[in-house]
This record gives structure tokens, C-alpha cells and sequence, in this order.
């Protein structure tokens, strides 16, 4: 191209390089924090976007997104339970007309508390909700995706998952969990077109 052609060619904007347009999202824990904050940036991509949340009272997020002239559906979901973990993925097809793009694991849980205190009630509930079930959700997930050989899969892990924390053991072993599920999930579901990622933020100012 020559230097005149080149400057006659217009610019391209950076939404419009990263343009999610005619895509639809699953986001689990999608009612504040990072979740949120990622629900929100699907949908300024123009990607609609379905939210799942344990309290579909609390409808900030999605009225802020339909602002946006953007689709945005809520979704029950308690991720403790494993029966709505498992159903959840399919039910969101439903909702979103049978076709999800790209899956957003945000949901999370923790309990701050010395090792030696921490009962196994406490252990089983935070290992559930932030390893269990998103690997539940993916499954889901992978069961769509794979026959149509295209897909988008983001996990939040945590910084913890290399670093450890303190007084938050189960919170760490389960990030930990989740970085090495998504390494695994990557490496098998690559020969699909699925991309599996995972992100590890540091400390977030978020309600948690």
C-alpha cells in the first residue's frame, strides 16, 4: 500500500478491533465486583450478555446494560448447589435462543479464618462453589461448543493460586484448582477452536 493509500484508509477504532457484535455471554457472579465490571465490558463490545446471580432482585447490572440499547437477561442460580450448577449452562441456551459464545466463571466465594479453625463444612462450601461448579458450568459449556468447533471460556482464578495468601487456605487450594483445570481444559478442548483462559487478580476492592 502506498503512503497516500494509506493515509486515505480510514481509522479503525478500538471497540471496533475488539467488536463482540452478534455474540451472546454467560456471566456467573455477574451482580457486582469483577464480574460486573466484565458483564459491562461485554456489553460495550455490543455482546449480549446473560447473568447469572444468586439474587435476581438486585437488578443494577442488567438495567445498566438494556441502558446501553444492549440485550441483557438475568438468571437465578445458587452455584452451592450443584443440580442448578449443572443445569445452568443449558438453561442459559435456553434464555439466550440457543446460542452462548462465551462463558465468563466469575462467581466465587471465601472464608477468611486461620487453617486450624477452618471446619470441613467451611472447606466443602468454598472448594464447591469456586471449583466444582465452574468445572460443572464448562462441562455445560464444552457440550455446546465443541460440536460447533468455536468458543470462549474465561476463568477468575487469583493471585492466591501462586502466591498462597494467608488465612484463606481453601480460597487458594481452590484458585489454585482453577488455574490448573483451565491449563487442562485448554490443552484438550484446543483441537475444538475453544479457547480456555483464566485471569488471577490480586486484591479487588469489591464487597468480598
Amino acid at each position: 500500500m502506498d503512503t497516500l493509500a494509506a493515509a486515505e484508509t480510514p481509522l479503525v477504532s478500538a471497540m471496533n478491533l475488539f467488536s463482540l457484535q452478534g455474540k451472546h455471554a454467560l456471566v456467573t457472579g455477574g451482580s457486582r465486583g469483577i464480574g460486573a465490571a466484565m458483564a459491562h465490558a461485554l456489553a460495550d463490545a455490543g455482546c449480549s450478555v446473560c447473568i447469572a446471580q444468586h439474587d435476581v432482585t438486585n437488578t443494577t447490572v442488567a438495567d445498566a446494560i438494556r441502558a446501553k440499547g444492549v440485550r441483557a437477561e438475568l438468571l437465578q442460580c445458587n452455584l452451592s448447589n450443584m443440580d442448578e450448577a449443572r443445569g445452568l449452562f443449558p438453561k442459559a441456551l435456553e434464555v439466550m435462543g440457543g446460542q452462548i459464545d462465551i462463558l465468563i466463571n466469575c462467581a466465587g466465594t471465601l472464608h477468611r479464618k486461620p487453617s486450624v479453625d477452618v471446619t470441613e463444612q467451611e472447606w466443602d462450601s468454598v472448594v464447591d462453589v469456586n471449583l466444582k461448579a465452574l468445572f460443572l458450568v464448562c462441562q455445560g459449556a464444552g457440550r455446546h461448543m465443541i460440536p460447533r468447533r468455536s468458543g470462549k471460556i474465561v476463568n477468575v482464578s487469583s493471585l492466591n493460586s501462586f502466591i498462597g495468601g494467608e488465612i484463606v487456605a481453601s480460597y487458594a487450594a481452590s484458585k489454585g484448582a482453577v488455574s490448573q483445570l483451565t491449563k487442562s481444559l485448554s490443552n484438550e478442548w484446543a483441537r475444538y477452536n475453544i479457547q480456555v483462559n483464566a485471569i488471577a487478580p490480586g486484591s479487588i476492592a469489591t464487597d468480598m
